[in-house]
């Protein structure tokens, strides 16, 4: 699983369940890092404004006698919001002890239509630190990159301490291109006017384990279950940045060129579809063959359908780019499976009729 981003716990006031003078400047902060990030939701290179995080904090002591008994939960389910490069609410370190911290994120938080809203269920052996059980919508109405992030035995470092977030799901994404660029004025090339991923399945439960919260050992993971109904016919949809709307826009009237179609080169960027890890199924292309005018200069055009049937399985954390050549002889479908960013793709190659 790639890492989406990276933020650090850093501090700012005063101490608020222990109140003193050595306690100023102490509040807890998640810091954005900037770092090169992939074609997704989560995209460039600062972690956007449309994300908050959800936490929990559990408080570990024992660093004197009779430390043990003040051991426990320190805050649960608390919103940061983003604002700027920073995450912030009002919870304050303690003056001794340490903290572990688990978290997860999804645009729905800071705005319900812009995103999925997870039911939560927090804590395991009384450490709500150690576990939190998501409860994800099933629809496909939005695409929302779900993360998911621990830190523990934290103590307060100016500077900060680092907290990874990763993918909890995976992203089906295509770009494409014809031999021949696009001609409006003479009515030549080819326009993809859809793209569907078929029979696929969104939501279900999302079990997140911090088993090194508390004092013990283990790594940060995330376990589906439960996946909702197959859907069908699920429109690819493109992502341009903040100026898109909330569902993004669906993929309709691409004129191709030469150049593959990607974020870096086209504003309306990358077609994808966010969905939880499953065997992978198929996807159906619709697009237009623009053959030149009649003699009284109508368009003469033709639309055809394509249906390419996926292998292997769509796992949690990569990015499954097809990559779609249109001739007048044949499509070639290039998938590619990576850790969510760029990597040497695996070619193969499928007769169109």
């Amino acid at each position: 699983m790639a890492a989406a981003t990276l933020v650090c716990l850093a501090a700012c006031t005063q101490l608020e369940h222990e109140a003193s003078t050595e306690a100023r400047n102490r509040e807890i902060r998640f810091l954005a890092l900037q770092r090169v990030n992939t074609k997704s939701p989560v995209n460039g290179s600062v972690f956007p404004d449309g994300y908050d995080l959800k936490v929990s904090s559990y408080r570990n002591l024992g660093l004197h006698a009779g430390d043990a008994d003040r051991a426990g939960n320190y805050f649960t389910g608390v919103t940061f919001s983003k604002n700027g490069s920073l995450w912030r609410e009002a919870k304050y370190w303690p003056l001794d002890g340490t903290l572990d911290f688990l978290a997860y994120s999804t645009t729905g938080l800071k705005d319900p239509n812009k995103g999925v809203v997870p039911t939560a269920t927090w804590g395991e052996a009384g450490n709500n630190a150690r576990k939190v059980v998501l409860g994800i919508p099933d629809n496909s109405e939005f695409f929302d990159d779900i993360l998911f992030g621990a830190s523990n035995e934290q103590t307060f470092v100016a500077n900060g301490n680092p907290l990874s977030l990763k993918h909890a799901e995976t992203i089906v994404c295509f770009s494409a291109r014809a031999n021949i660029p696009y001609d409006a004025t003479n009515n030549k090339g080819v326009t993809i006017d859809r793209i569907t991923v078929d029979n696929a399945r969104f939501g279900g439960t999302l079990t997140i384990l911090n088993p090194a919260a508390g004092k013990g050992s283990g790594t940060v993971s995330a376990e589906w279950s439960g996946l909702g109904e197959l859907k069908t016919h699920v429109a690819a949809r493109v992502y341009g940045g903040a100026a898109c709307a909330a569902a993004e826009a669906a993929l309709t009237n691409l004129h191709l060129g030469q150049t593959a179609v990607t974020i870096a080169d086209k504003p309306f960027g990358e077609a994808y579809v966010i969905l939880p890890p499953q065997p992978a199924t198929q996807f159906t292309l619709t697009y237009t063959l623009h053959n030149g005018k009649d003699g009284n200069g109508a368009p003469l055009n033709n639309q055809m359908q394509y249906q390419y049937v996926c292998a292997g399985t769509w796992d949690q954390g990569t990015k499954n780019l097809y990559t779609i050549d249109i001739t007048l002889n044949e499509i070639t479908i290039t998938p590619s499976v990576v850790d969510w960013s760029p990597a040497t793709p695996v070619t193969v190659q499928v007769k169109g009729e």
